[in-house]
């Protein structure tokens, strides 16, 4: 009889750090990141209407030579229609987050299963955030095109607001991750949850920042840099986006590990990793 292909992996090869672990899910569960960010653009066909729809009126406006005042009229109209999109969006994240955890934890996954799971759990939450992060957005952005009708007569101040605009928004969408991932994890009122989630985006700065301009920053910027890259973005978001997702979820429970789980929940410290000491961990995986 012919010998089964050998499946097992020894502890070596299993992940021992966080980065390992990305990388480790990254390969073997491609498929279901893939459907979990199928799964995920569902929620995020309002907002992308709503893009498309105001940049055709904006590109037309443009056209037109119509004035900048109706110009700005439509970005005002369509960034409050944006609000509850984000919202929208958000219910998705709920579910993707889901899925995330269950992957950073190398626990067994069915993506719709567990994403629809998450959304039954945490949609309530979700939408709450989902509306805090669009009306951040909506402000930024019509805060910003306000400032630049008296950029030229005053470019340092109005430069500084327009900064002071960006950073806002920086914070708001990263702690929007955080409290995401809180929420598959711990039983907090919706307020405790975005206050632990507001300390860990000022005490992660820098790492938190930057994993925003990662994502979705990178997509953000391509819808806001023309229509062509537009599309780029949305094939990104369409396939990738939960990728994103899973590298959120395993910095955030990184993160959690230092400040909540190390006194609180011993038993979530470094789920879904493996010490390299230890030779009795399962051998399949």
């Amino acid at each position: 009889m012919k010998k089964a292909p050998e499946t097992d992996f020894s502890t070596t090869q299993l992940p021992h750090t966080r980065w390992e672990l990305l990388i480790d899910v990254a390969l073997h569960q491609t498929g279901s990141l893939i459907s979990a960010s199928l799964l995920l653009s569902l929620f995020a066909l309002p907002l992308l209407c709503d893009y498309l729809i105001f940049s055709a009126f904006v590109g037309t406006a443009y056209a037109n030579a119509s004035p900048m005042s109706s110009i700005f009229a439509l970005c005002f109209y369509g960034a409050l229609i944006a609000i509850p999109c984000i919202g929208i969006l958000f219910v998705g994240y709920a579910g993707a987050y889901e899925v995330g955890q269950r992957l950073s934890f190398l626990d067994g996954v069915l993506s719709s299963v567990s994403f629809f799971y998450g959304l039954k759990k945490n949609w309530r939450s979700a939408l709450g955030i989902g509306f805090i992060v669009g009306m951040s957005f909506a402000f930024a952005l019509v805060g910003s095109l306000y400032l630049l009708f008296f950029y030229q007569a005053s470019p340092i101040v109005m430069g500084i607001g327009i900064g002071l605009l960006l950073f806002q928004f920086l914070l708001v969408g990263s702690l929007s991750h955080y409290f995401l991932a809180q929420e598959g994890l711990y039983q907090n009122s919706f307020g405790a949850t975005l206050k632990n989630a507001f300390l860990f985006t000022l005490m992660k700065m820098p790492c938190s920042f930057g994993l925003f301009i990662l994502s979705p920053g990178i997509v953000i910027f391509l819808f806001a840099f023309s229509n062509i890259t537009a599309y780029v973005g949305m094939g990104l978001f369409l396939f990738f986006s939960s990728f994103g997702v899973l590298i959120w979820s395993i910095y955030a429970h990184k993160v959690f590990d230092s400040y909540i789980n190390a006194e609180h929940y011993p038993g979530l410290v470094n789920k879904g990793l493996y010490p390299k000491e230890d030779e009795s961990c399962p051998k399949s995986h």
